[in-house]
């Protein structure tokens, strides 16, 4: 008999381990089902495995504590919570990878209080019919934009294919070639129109559009679109053509316009810093487009969602379009939406959105909070750690903004360059995790995009990270500290 064949004989069979006295308590009542899954997941793992092992054979004993261990293990991963919260130390404002926009409490409560109870979602309760789902949220939004009227969708990227989708009908579309863009890991600009059927032309040059080149491609009753340049800027030897050339192209020739504003802004950028040149949205709106769409969790500082602004008629046709129930949002999105556009149009100035009020601090709010955290580590920090307050650029995120950067302060970390990694990794395997920002100058936590009532999470942290670090326990801090 060989080696790999010793090695498979000993792995146990299903029937032993469902009779594990061990395993007997989780195996009770319905789940037994999935977590005979998960056991016979776990023999598959071992036969693929234990051929290619060197070494010894592992008698069927060993292998069974494996098996059991691996099992008990999955069980509690599977029914703990599939998310981690995360202690935003990175000085990206909106980040993609840690959620974008944080809701405020006020959104946050009214999620909470639709989830666990019936809500007028689709019932008219002065008629006692039935209603139509989001029309006063979606009046809101109109309101605030200073259109006629808006749909909410479940993303930006289901409003533009909707917007396209209708007012293409399957013809063609111009974009310029500096617009045809991709964003994050999946959305390509390109792949979500031809997902529509329509025509296609791409016009102009990568660094230079102009309107003649838009104009050489229009047929009537095609649809001049404009991208927002997501992550990227153009520089140098540019040209482009602007969203008030393109209506007025459109009313000449007979086609449509669609602008993609991207991260739609509410509130005047400008007012918090940042450099002009991002349009809010009801100028977008009164240039005179046929649709324009945005994102609900990215500058507009809400949930995820995507908004359709424009005429009535356009927008009741967008209603009762066929694919619009598959990108239609639920009743906890709408009311995290509501209350956003709620506290904007409660503002005087600047809406209580986390989003806008992280962009708002000043470097000296930002260094008053930095010389607290420091004070509050420095006792706590492992011998050799030198800890100091410094400036550094964050940036806005979510694709705005793309080479604004924003001055905020550090509390920066400098120690041996292992130690530094290490304590990282504990960092993000924490409960919070604390995602920080590791340079060549030591380990930093950015003040902008951390709240003052998240520092005692962050002093937190730090104590169990270093602790960790001291004994040596990095089994204690997960997968990542391995």
């Amino acid at each position: 008999m060989s080696d790999a064949q010793s090695r498979l004989r000993e792995i146990p069979q299903v029937s032993a381990l469902l009779e594990e006295p061990r395993l007997l308590a989780l195996l009770a009542g319905r789940r037994r089902r999935w977590l005979l899954g998960i056991i016979q997941h776990e023999l598959a793992a071992l036969r693929t495995r234990l051929p290619g092992e060197k070494g010894a054979v592992r008698g069927r004993e060993q292998l069974l504590n494996e098996v059991v261990e691996a099992v008990d293990k999955k069980y509690h991963e599977m029914i703990a919570p599939a998310w981690t919260r995360v202690l935003n130390a990175t000085g990206v404002v909106v980040h993609t990878n840690l959620g974008r926009s944080n809701l405020p409490a006020v959104a946050a409560d009214a999620v909470r209080t639709v989830a666990g109870a019936n809500s007028d979602l689709e019932f008219d309760l002065v008629s006692g019919t039935r209603g139509h789902r989001g029309r006063r949220v979606e009046a809101k939004a109109a309101l605030l934009a200073g259109a006629e009227d808006a749909l909410v969708v479940n993303n930006n990227a289901a409003a533009l294919w909707l917007a396209v989708r209708y007012l293409a009908s399957g013809g063609r579309v111009v974009i310029s070639r500096g617009e045809v863009v991709a964003i994050g890991g999946s959305f390509r600009i390109h792949e979500i129109l031809a997902e529509t059927g329509c025509e296609l032309v791409e016009v102009g040059t990568t660094n230079r559009t102009t309107c003649d080149d838009y104009a050489a491609a229009m047929i009537p009753g095609a649809v001049l679109l404009k991208v927002h340049r997501s992550n990227f800027e153009l520089t140098g030897f540019t040209a482009e053509t602007t969203l008030a050339e393109l209506v007025d192209l459109a009313r000449e020739t007979g086609g449509k316009v669609i602008y993609d504003a991207g991260s739609g802004a509410l509130y005047p950028m400008a007012n918090l810093g940042l450099p002009a040149g991002e349009t809010e949205l009801h100028e977008d709106v009164a240039v005179g487009c046929d649709l324009v769409t945005c994102s609900g969790d990215k500058l507009l500082g809400g949930c995820q969602a995507g908004i359709v602004l424009g005429s009535e008629a356009t927008i009741a046709a967008l209603r009762k379009h066929p694919m619009r129930r598959a990108f239609r949002v639920d009743k906890m999105t709408l009311a995290a939406l509501d209350a956003v556009l709620g506290l904007y149009l409660a503002a005087e100035d600047l809406p209580e959105l986390p989003t806008l009020r992280m962009l708002a601090a000043t470097p000296g709010e930002l260094e008053e909070r930095a010389g607290v955290l420091l004070r509050e580590l420095t006792p706590l920090a492992p011998a050799g750690w030198q800890g100091a307050v410094v400036s550094a650029d964050g940036s806005v995120g979510g694709g705005a903004f793309s080479a604004a950067r924003v001055v905020s302060r550090l509390v920066l970390w400098a120690a041996p360059k292992s130690e530094l990694e290490i304590c990282h990794r504990l960092l993000r395997a924490g409960d919070p995790a604390l995602v920080g920002r590791m340079s060549q100058d030591g380990l930093g936590i950015d003040m902008r995009t951390l709240s003052a009532g998240e520092l005692p999470l962050v002093v937190a942290a730090f104590q169990r990270a270093w602790s960790l670090l001291a004994g040596g326990d990095l089994q204690h801090g997960g997968s990542e500290a391995q």
